[in-house]
């Protein structure tokens, strides 16, 4: 009888969930357990120094630090601007010639283009309002970055073009 009411454990969601658990507890295991064996290497290395070698240790350390921050602060307080060296960006051999004087597009929009951006930018307002459209738009938005800067920016165009008429 258990033969028949098996459950499929691919598709569970929580078998998932418990194999990403599990695995993520066996890293952290691991992790732990890498740390307290450096730490262990460490202080067989150190065991031998006595607390005067110590203080001796620190007190390099900080002032090799010191020394270091100082000259850094200095340095870039100074403005020797000579040590970064300035070239022209010079065009590369094989890049093709760009023309945009002597190349002319047809940038004129149809009324019912216009039409069909106006209902998208009031579609894209409406889905805004209620929580499940939000998550609608939150998904258009994350897949076309600058989708509606896009539209707002053809149609600044579009209406200038008509005013210039």
């Amino acid at each position: 009888m258990k033969f028949t009411f098996k459950r499929n454990s691919r598709n569970n969601p929580e078998s998932v969930k418990y194999k990403e658990r599990f695995l993520l507890e066996r890293c952290n295991e691991a992790i732990f357990l890498l740390q307290h064996k450096c730490a262990q290497w460490l202080e067989q290395k150190t065991a031998h120094l006595s607390a005067k070698s110590w203080i001796v240790i620190l007190f390099c350390f900080i002032v090799f630090t010191v020394g270091g921050n100082i000259y850094l602060i200095v340095d870039g307080l100074n403005g020797n601007s000579n040590k970064i060296e300035r070239s022209l960006i010079s065009r590369s051999t094989n890049a093709a010639a760009f023309d945009t004087k002597n190349k002319t597009f047809n940038t004129s929009l149809s009324k019912t283009e216009l039409e069909r951006m106006a209902r998208f930018q009031m579609y894209m307002d409406s889905l805004g309002r209620s929580p499940t459209g939000k998550l609608i738009q939150d998904s258009i938005l994350r897949s076309r970055p600058g989708l509606l800067d896009s539209l707002v920016i053809v149609e600044n165009y579009y209406r200038s073009q008509f005013k210039n008429q």
